[in-house]
């Protein structure tokens, strides 16, 4: 057992630790792999058959480890050159999660996103007496955790399909894992959970340089769930979330200088928690690029590029389309900053067949609804 692994688990408790020598993580690593040990932001392969020393060393330590790229159209050895689609996940996020998640001896858990079938058996071996299912959308990586689940003999059932529908066959749930990012709770993990219970999933807003965070909900009944956002986590996107169109500037753009520096604008983690309650529908990307920061904003209808401007010596929005996103951004920072910049922990979110809502301090206080 790996000494990081388990110094990551040690505060949850010796139950968890006990799964987590029961299922240890090399037992549901492929042969081949990908990964970013020590702060390599390039990454590199890991071969347990070419250097099983490195090998070991990298999945025993608290990093994601890349099972798949590309939707496995491409090898895993192309992996920065491709497009990361599924990995175990780092350690410390997993055990922050579970936390979040609270379970019981005799819970009845549903996870979403079955990866390598890890968590999965680490929460079927806690929870002793109760049951745990788990989906994933893709054939290749649930044929693969079926394989590493048989061979723990875990008692998981694993299922293949849409993690966004659940799995009504096995409800009530006392709990769901989300192990995928999503920009809003699915009305069907909340309906096959029973009240009282607790849905946790990685919150990642389209409007985001930062990841998302993890939103603990807890329901009330009638497709009703309330609780906070918890700490910062970043997770690949659930698949049907994956690609938006966006509008492209034509020849009928728009510039005007910025009036908030966008990298304060984005920069505020509190802030785009607010950003994206008032601004339902509007992605955003931010980040250097080119030498320079930029921040695209964009709809279907409309988008929004801010780039310092050499000549100008300003930020110079540049937009098209039928609204200035950015304008309504700027808006709804200002009206932020005179909220008196109010933190993230104090945001909380509830979700409805409806649609769901951000609020602050108290669910009375809404701040915005998508």
């Amino acid at each position: 057992m790996s000494d990081q692994i388990e110094a990551v688990f040690e505060p949850l408790g010796i139950r968890w630790l006990d799964a987590l020598r029961a299922n240890p993580r090399a037992g549901f690593i492929p042969e081949q792999a990908w990964a970013h040990p020590d702060g390599d932001d390039t990454g590199r392969l890991i071969d347990r058959s070419i250097d099983p020393a490195d090998w070991e060393k990298v999945v025993g330590s608290d990093v994601p480890i890349i099972t798949q790229i590309d939707d496995g159209r491409a090898p895993i050895s192309v992996g920065g050159g491709g497009f990361y689609t599924s990995s175990c996940s780092m350690p410390s996020i997993v055990a922050a999660e579970l936390e979040l998640l609270g379970l019981k001896r005799d819970d009845d858990v549903l996870e979403i996103g079955t990866g390598t079938g890890w968590t999965a058996g680490l929460i079927s071996h806690y929870v002793k007496h109760g049951r745990v299912v788990t989906v994933e959308v893709d054939q290749e990586i649930h044929s693969q955790a079926v394989r590493n689940l048989a061979r723990a003999r875990s008692s998981v059932l694993p299922v293949f399909g849409d993690g966004m529908l659940g799995y009504p066959d096995g409800a009530p749930y006392d709990a769901v894992h989300v192990t995928v990012g999503s920009t809003c709770a699915s009305p069907a993990w909340i309906a096959q959970t029973r009240p009282g219970g607790t849905v946790v999933f990685p919150w990642m807003p389209t409007w985001s340089s930062h990841g998302g965070a993890f939103v603990a909900l807890r329901p009330l009944g009638d497709g009703i769930a309330v609780g906070r956002f918890g700490p910062g986590c970043a997770f690949m996107m659930i698949r049907s979330q994956r690609d938006k169109e966006q509008f492209i500037l034509g020849d009928d753009r728009r510039e005007r200088p910025a009036r908030i520096d966008p990298q304060r604008l984005a920069g505020e983690w509190a802030a785009v928690i607010a950003l994206v309650a008032t601004l339902p529908g509007v992605s955003c990307s931010a980040g250097v690029n080119g030498g320079g920061f930029i921040l695209h904003a964009y709809t279907d209808a409309a988008a929004a590029h801010v780039a310092w401007d050499e000549d100008a010596g300003d930020w110079i929005v540049r937009y098209g389309g039928d609204r200035d996103l950015y304008a309504e951004a700027e808006e709804a920072f200002t009206r932020w900053l005179s909220l008196g910049s109010p933190s993230a922990h104090r945001y909380g979110y509830t979700s409805t067949p409806d649609g769901d809502t951000i609020w602050l301090d108290t669910p009375a206080h809404v701040v915005g609804s998508f």
